[in-house]
């Protein structure tokens, strides 16, 4: 470690370089993947009066190209290996991050150091980004029916000064008049190493990375740093009401902001304001659980921006309540609490425990991680601060909310509305906004061409060592009676404990899936009275794709007893109770793939019925339905957290054990591939995200080993190098997305295809993939496709410990599917030892049937019923 550098108690090593670039390394073996994020000190409220949506455009601009990775050649050597890289903007600070593997951290570290250096602006880059800008601002501020609210509409509001009060997105009409003169100026000004804070944290050696950067921002020249903007606002004097209109919403939306105290100076009485915005939100919710006033601090989060900054609670109303009648209730509310009266010191102590939890989940993953530290060094020097939230939420006291309450009960409030009108109406302009600002920092040389340095383009660093499989830690797993595998995995990265359980629905609610959505819909009622009433205010969710029933639950590590002593009996049959089917309107079917799968379990289920009555596809009754599905063996509870793992897992044992015994029953149909019925079949299916088509057939079991067709339906559509994405950007139109994979469907393994449609008809997608399952028939594989595609499975399947959440997410799906919980560990030596040959066997195993099958073509309606429309032959 040089004399420049120094570390904390706490591991973390911070270091500025001599051209003013602040350096922070967090290394920790627990992820064995790497974050590398930079932030920049300039945001929206950066921006000059003219140059409304810069800021935001220029993140975007920033990806475009440099001197040695130009032509959008930035996410090249990140995607390659299943990494992942965006940008975001807010108040005071951009950021980049970078997730990958330890062996592409030196590439990382030389893609920012490049951009920082010489990136490119040109016309043609400028104008793709433009448009992408475009569909970003009428997405979020245009498309939803209250779009903006409550950023960027309530700062206009809220503040005065033109920094503060502006539209931070800008107008699309304003920001085409944008040149890249205007880019590379604002580069100059705010782009520079003494404006920006590297941090790099996860799983990397220390001293290999300081000497990756050393080498790499070395010559970044240092440039003088253009201080922010002075963002001192005057106090309200009274309340600001700010009202617009939309025509076609038939509810009015309220946002209302107040001043926080300064987190900079005041961090106590800061966080008390936060733990209030949770007690508000939490004594305006239903019975139902419904949150009917949000509240929260920052526009973009706690501690995500200098003051000024805003207390912000939003709600939506029936167009003819008033707006000022609930703000005075809100209001009474809060005098209520700050003289003393319906506030309690268990409802304060049950907040901090919520905010100090809510800032260790929004932290467990890695890029959260990195992003954070980043974020607190850059806004207030102190990157440690991150870490030490949790620790100064727990020492807000109730005197401190009940002072919060009053500040804010008492202060002037700034209201933003958007009701029904006849027209759209257009915020207010901001003083000042109406001209364009000039360049703030003259180049002196054609921003149009690349900025080249003295050395000019660099190689790209060649990729370190093969990354290895993370660590799993010590589990435990045990199979019960009832057909559920149980598992438990230790895990230390937060005093929080991530609960997944995976439930197959069973015979009668794949018959049925609106009938299975209601099932869903009553035992997600049910668990969150279960979960009250043990006083685990807990996150949790009930959810179904229609095959599964899944349970995601987070408890503080030493409740883990607790939660599952509640979770047992709570979802153990509902009893003899035969509850009307489709009490109500019939629930939503969801996206166009879970609409294609309900169609296919029916069509399957319909053509290979054996051993069942009439009752299964009739009238459905959620008890029986409910005793199904806990008698359908395949179920897994998986829980990963700073747990022991043997008496967690006994403890869900005993839990469980009114549970009824597993009864295995067939539904699907054991004629071999190639039977009328069991081939190929194309669901062509609408959906909210666009129309979908899924092409499915039933995996053979002659296709290869496990390792072969993982790697197989990766080579074959299972990311962006493979064969059918390669095969859809040949036709030079997106005409529509393409993915392959594999699952169960029913009881059955299945291969698939899914796609989603952008113009293309679902016989274009079906010929295409039979054109290219054809051709590997007739040609084979290259191996070095093979061992592409073996590289970026072998570093995507470290995405997995990228938190605990993740973690859980993937022990439950691979359990799920019959696999051990160390399945994660040895499936990348499996991966590495299947020879390119095997690899091409399982291709064409899997996906023959696509090529010369005949595949017969279901289409949807609306409300997600299917009608068989026929078959047709592909010619390859």
């Amino acid at each position: 470690m040089s004399a420049d550098a120094r570390a904390t108690s706490d591991g973390l090593v911070r270091e500025r370089l001599p051209n003013g670039l602040t350096v922070l390394l967090a290394p920790d073996r627990r992820w064995p993947r790497v974050a590398v994020t930079v932030h920049y000190g300039v945001g929206f409220r950066a921006e000059a009066p003219g140059q409304e949506g810069l800021a935001h455009l220029f993140e975007h601009l920033m990806f475009q190209g440099s001197e040695s990775l130009p032509d959008g050649r930035f996410h090249d050597h990140v995607h390659s290996v299943g990494g992942t890289a965006n940008g975001t903007t807010h108040q005071d600070y951009t950021d980049y991050y970078q997730v990958v593997p330890e062996a592409s951290l030196e590439r990382a570290i030389f893609g920012e150091a490049d951009r920082m250096r010489a990136p490119a602006f040109t016309d043609g880059g400028l104008a793709l980004q433009l448009e992408a800008v475009a569909r970003e601002i009428h997405q979020a501020t245009v498309a939803p029916p209250f779009g903006g609210l409550p950023w960027p509409l309530l700062p206009a509001a809220m503040f005065d000064s033109f920094p503060n009060a502006h539209d931070g997105y800008g107008d699309v009409d304003r920001l085409r008049v944008t040149t890249v003169q205007d880019c590379a100026d604002f580069f100059e000004a705010h782009y520079t190493p003494g404006n920006a804070v590297l941090t790099v944290t996860g799983g990397f050696d220390p001293d290999r990375a300081r000497t990756w950067i050393h080498e790499h921002f070395a010559d970044v020249p240092a440039r003088p740093r253009r201080e922010p903007p002075a963002a001192r606002e005057e106090p309200l004097r009274q309340d600001r009401w700010v009202v617009h209109t939309r025509p076609g919403v038939r509810r009015t939306a309220l946002s209302a902001g107040f001043r926080l105290p300064d987190p900079a100076t005041d961090l106590r009485r800061y966080l008390a304001h936060v733990v209030l915005a949770d007690l508000v939100a939490e004594a305006n919710r239903a019975p139902d659980g419904r949150t009917l006033v949000d509240a929260g601090c920052g526009f973009f989060g706690p501690l995500d921006a200098r003051a000024p900054d805003a207390l912000v609670m939003s709600t939506s109303l029936p167009p003819d309540a008033p707006g000022e009648r609930l703000l005075e209730g809100v209001r009474d509310q809060l005098r209520g609490w700050a003289a003393g009266a319906d506030l309690t010191g268990d409802d304060v102590a049950l907040a901090v425990a919520g905010v100090a939890r809510g800032h260790h989940l929004a932290h467990a993953d890695l890029a959260a991680r990195g992003r954070g530290l980043g974020r607190m060094e850059i806004l207030f020097g102190r990157a440690e601060l991150l870490d030490e939230v949790p620790r100064a939420v727990r020492e807000v006291t109730e005197a401190d909310v009940r002072e919060a309450a009053a500040a804010v009960a008492d202060q002037p409030a700034a209201v933003t509305v958007i009701g029904p009108g006849t027209e759209r109406s257009r915020p207010r302009p901001v003083a000042g906004a109406g001209t364009p600002g000039p360049s703030a920092v003259p180049m002196g040389r054609d921003a149009s061409r690349l900025a080249r340095t003295a050395r000019g383009p660099r190689p790209l660093p060649p990729l370190g060592p093969q990354w290895t499989t993370g660590a799993l830690g010590a589990f435990h797993e045990l199979m019960t009676p009832h057909g559920v595998r149980l598992v438990a995995v230790h895990d230390d990265r937060t005093p929080f404990a991530q609960i997944r359980a995976r439930l197959p629905l069973g015979p009668r609610a794949w018959a049925d899936p609106e009938g299975a959505r209601a099932l869903t819909a009553a035992l997600e009622e049910r668990a969150r009275l279960w979960v009250r009433a043990g006083g685990l205010r807990e996150d949790l969710s009930v959810s179904t794709d229609g095959q599964w029933l899944d349970v995601t639950g987070v408890v503080e590590a030493s409740r883990v007893d607790q939660w599952l002593d509640a979770f047992g009996p709570g979802m153990a049959p509902l009893g003899p109770i035969d509850v009307p089917h489709r009490p109500g309107p019939a629930p939503a079917a969801g996206s166009a793939e879970h609409a294609a799968d309900d169609v296919l379990r029916r069509h399957w289920m319909a053509e290979g019925l054996r051993g069942h009555d009439s009752a299964v596809t009739g009238s459905f009754a959620l008890a029986d339905a409910h005793q199904s599905m806990l008698s359908t063996p395949g179920g897994v509870l998986v829980v990963v957290g700073d747990v022991d793992p043997r008496s967690t897992v006994d403890r869900a044992e005993r839990a469980m054990s009114g549970w009824p015994a597993a009864e295995y029953v067939g539904v699907t149909s054991a004629r071999p591939i190639g039977a009328r019925g069991t081939g190929p079949t194309a669901v062509h299916a609408p959906g909210p995200g666009g129309a979908g088509l899924t092409l499915s057939a039933p995996e053979p079991l002659t296709a290869g080993s496990e390792a072969s067709r993982y790697l197989a339906c990766a080579v074959f559509g299972g990311y962006a190098e493979s064969r059918l994405v390669r095969g859809v950007a040949r036709k030079g139109a997106d005409r529509y997305m393409v993915s392959a994979g594999r699952d169960t469907l029913l009881d059955r393994p299945r291969t698939f295809v899914r796609a989603r449609l952008f113009g293309a008809a679902p016989e274009e997608v079906i010929d295409d993939v039979a054109s290219e399952a054809a051709r590997v028939a007739r040609e084979g594989l290259d191996p070095s496709e093979v061992d592409r595609a073996r590289d970026y499975c072998l570093a995507q399947l470290l995405v997995a410990y990228d938190s605990p959440a993740l973690l859980a997410d993937v022990v439950r799906s691979l359990t799920a599917a019959g696999h051990g919980a160390d399945w994660i560990e040895r499936l990348p030596g499996a991966l590495t030892a299947t020879p390119a040959t095997e690899v091409e066997k399982a291709v064409r195993g899997l996906f023959a049937g696509f090529a010369d099958g005949r595949v017969r073509v279901i289409a949807t309606d609306a409300d997600g019923h299917g009608a068989a429309a026929g078959t047709r032959d592909d010619k390859a």
